[in-house]
Order: structure tokens, then C-alpha cells, then sequence
């Protein structure tokens, strides 16, 4: 008991991982954290730190929540972008109540243990569901793809798994033998391949070659020798989900119509996604300072689609428009000029604020840094950027980000060695 009373933040954290299935569960341990915040702000013991760390935290936030804010002032459905902005102000005390309580590097990497424990089960979860038709726990797998334990978020299984994959990757790197890395990044990688969501495929791609970037720049003996190897592995297993899954089959082909010419093949291709995107980029055109509100996409998209648009059925309910499914986009759409603003800044300002960690803050910050690039990266298909799975998960991510440095002892950016 007495250790439990040491580690429940390391515990919190670890629920919410164990809850991303569950649709708004993940909720209840953000909101732990988040109603935390005033008791830590005035605790005697954490005072400083809380405090310190919120002021570093706060312009970042801010490149995320200031474009919600502004956009609510004229938005389509401005009660709900209210609501959505109002209500974001959870995740920075959320954000900055783990960045305090997980501090301690202990109760960190008691929380990497298990969530890489987690995140493993997942990826075999979803292999025994491939060969059986239903995973440990009797689920059966979803007609459209492979959901493993996500039995009511089937889309978000494989993209999640690779968004987070760097924490569990990271730990069995520095805390397991060494031939358990291959094996563990196998595994994960196969896993999101199977799974069948193109946007988990481009952020393991994007994952592969960071780690052969790593490797290549580390300067340990042996490391290029292992950078080659991820890509090797890579290959390895894009041959083993072929042979495999015959859902990997199909989108794997479906991509490729993307090349055959047709506008019939591109629609394939894309998923109908080219009236989402051009839709996108015609509200910003319109709503050029501020955008359409904050999850005001899919009420205007009924304004935008042009007759006959795939994303609406005959009967005009919104299937596919719900969102831009690109991060850029929904900036753009949502928020205007003022949203692709805080966009950039959440790029620059999250840049800097690495640039500027001492060595040995990078290495215990990285696993949560690889995550947050993976989650952000602008180049790939999105969950909503705003939504609540999507913000909470970012946030989450975010704290534990933050847990792991200690802004007394950022240096000066121009001084900075190479990450």
C-alpha cells in the first residue's frame, strides 16, 4: 500500500493508457489530473515547479487553444465551438499536473514499463485476431478493418498503436537485451500494417526513418549497422502482412489505383477524400482570418459539397466530411490564417524549447517527443485535430513530455548540440 501511495500518479497514467479503447474513458484519469492542478499550484511542495513548468508550457498551449478561442467569436455553431474551447482549458492542467506529479524519473519510466507492456498486447492482440477472427478477449474483428481491443474505435487502432509505439520502442531499447528491440518494433510495425489504416502505415514510415537518422548521427559503435537493419525489418515485414492479411492486400491495391489515371481510381484511392480536402481549402478561402469555427467543418461541409458528393448519402447525412483529415487543413478550415499561426508556432516553439535541453533531458524526453512528432506530423492523413480523442491524447503525451525536463536547466538554443 505504501507503494502504491508513492506511485498512484505513474498508475493514473497508466489507466489512461489501458482506457484508449474505450471510447470517452480515457477522460476520467485526464480529468484527475486536470482537478489536481489548483492544489498543486498552491502546494508548498510542488509550488515552483508547477509554476516553472506552466510558464513553459504556456505559449505552447496557447499556439493550440488561442485559435479555438478566436474562431468561436463568429462561428457556425458557435455553441459548440465554445463548448470545444472552454473546455480545452482541461488539457493544460491536465498537461501541466503530470508534467509536476510524473516528474521523478522513477515513476516515469514505471509508467513506460507498463504502458510498453500494453502497447506489446495490443500488437499481439491484433495478430491472434487476424488468424482467428476475434481477439483474447472475444471481440470479433470489424467488417472494414482490424480492431483488436478498439471493438468501438476500429479506425483508431492502428494510427494510435504507431502514435505511441516510441514509448513502448524506447523502453525495450534501454530497459530490455538488445535482440528484444527487433522483436518488439517487428511486432508493432506488423501489427499496424495488418490493421489497415494508411495514416498508421505513413507514421511507421515516418518512425523507421527517424530511427535510422538516430542511429546514423549517434556516433556508438555498431549503430549503423542497426540503423540498417530498421529499414530492413521494415521490408521484412511489408512481405509478411502481404502474405498474411488479405486486408492488407486490398488497401495496398487501393492505393495503388491512385496511379491508373481514372478519376474513378483517384476517388478509390483517396477514400473520397478529394471533395474533403478541396472543401477544406475553399472555407478558409471564405473565412479567411478566423475560419469556419472550431468543429464547425462537417456543418458547413453541407454548404460546400457539390451535388452528388460521396461523403453525403441521399437521404443528406454527413458520412465522410467530418473533419478535414489533415491537421493543416483543419487549422486552415476551422480557424483561418489565425489557426495555420498557431500551427507554425506550435512547430517552432516545440522545436526550440528541444533545441535548448541539455543532453541527458533529450534522452528521457525522447520517447514522448517521438510520439508527439508522429502525432503532429503535417504530411499524413488525421483524426480531428480538435476532437476530443485526438486533443486529449496530445496533451497526455504532452505532460509526460514536460515531466521529464526541468526548464532551470535549459540552455541557449545557439549552443544546442545536434539532436
Amino acid at each position: 500500500m505504501r507503494k502504491l501511495a508513492a506511485e498512484w500518479p505513474a498508475w493514473l497514467a497508466i489507466l489512461f493508457i489501458v482506457l484508449l479503447p474505450i471510447r470517452r474513458l480515457p477522460e476520467v484519469p485526464i480529468m484527475a489530473f486536470a482537478l489536481m492542478f489548483p492544489w498543486l499550484w498552491f502546494s508548498a511542495r510542488h509550488r515552483e515547479r508547477t509554476r516553472r513548468i506552466t510558464a513553459v508550457m504556456l505559449p505552447i498551449f496557447l499556439c493550440f487553444w488561442l485559435p479555438m478561442l478566436f474562431s468561436s467569436f463568429d462561428s457556425i455553431i458557435p455553441a459548440k465551438s465554445w463548448a470545444q474551447s472552454i473546455g480545452a482549458l482541461r488539457f493544460l492542467a491536465a498537461a501541466a499536473s503530470m508534467a509536476v506529479l510524473l516528474h521523478p524519473a522513477p515513476l516515469r519510466w514505471t509508467f513506460l514499463k507498463w504502458t510498453a507492456l500494453i502497447l506489446l498486447f495490443w500488437a499481439f492482440d491484433g495478430f491472434v485476431q487476424l488468424f482467428l477472427g476475434y481477439d483474447v478477449f472475444g471481440i470479433p474483428m470489424h467488417e472494414d478493418r482490424l480492431n483488436a481491443v478498439f471493438y468501438r474505435k476500429y479506425q483508431f487502432y492502428g494510427p494510435v498503436l504507431a502514435m505511441l509505439s516510441p514509448l513502448a520502442l524506447e523502453y525495450v531499447r534501454r530497459r530490455w537485451p538488445a535482440w528484444t528491440w527487433p522483436l518488439a518494433f517487428g511486432l508493432v510495425l506488423g501489427a499496424v500494417l495488418i490493421a489497415g489504416m494508411r495514416a498508421g502505415w505513413m507514421i511507421m514510415l515516418v518512425l523507421v526513418g527517424c530511427y535510422t537518422l538516430m542511429l546514423f548521427r549517434s556516433g556508438r559503435p555498431g549503430a549503423r549497422r542497426v540503423a540498417l537493419a530498421a529499414p530492413a525489418l521494415g521490408i521484412a515485414m511489408l512481405m509478411t502482412a502481404w502474405f498474411v492479411s488479405p486486408m492488407f492486400q486490398e488497401r495496398v491495391e487501393e492505393s495503388l489505383l491512385l496511379f491508373d489515371g481514372t478519376k474513378q481510381g483517384t476517388a478509390i484511392a483517396l477514400s473520397n477524400r478529394a471533395p474533403i480536402f478541396g472543401n477544406a481549402i475553399a472555407m478558409y478561402r471564405d473565412h479567411p482570418v478566423n475560419g469556419v469555427g472550431v468543429r464547425g467543418y462537417p456543418v458547413a461541409y453541407f454548404d460546400y459539397a457539390a451535388p452528388g458528393d460521396p461523403n453525403l448519402t441521399p437521404e443528406g447525412e454527413n458520412i465522410g466530411g467530418r473533419h478535414p483529415h489533415n491537421f493543416v487543413l483543419e487549422y486552415m478550415a476551422d480557424a483561418g490564417t489565425i489557426g495555420l499561426l498557431g500551427l507554425l508556432g506550435l512547430y517552432v516553439l516545440g522545436w526550440r524549447l528541444w533545441r535548448s535541453l541539455p543532453d541527458d533531458q533529450r534522452s528521457e524526453a525522447l520517447p514522448f517527443a517521438l510520439a508527439l512528432f508522429l502525432i503532429y506530423f503535417p504530411l499524413n492523413s488525421h483524426f480531428a485535430a480538435w476532437g476530443t480523442y485526438i486533443s486529449t491524447l496530445t496533451w497526455f503525451v504532452a505532460g509526460g513530455f514536460f515531466a521529464a525536463i526541468d526548464p532551470r536547466l535549459t540552455r541557449q538554443v545557439g549552443r544546442a548540440s545536434s539532436p
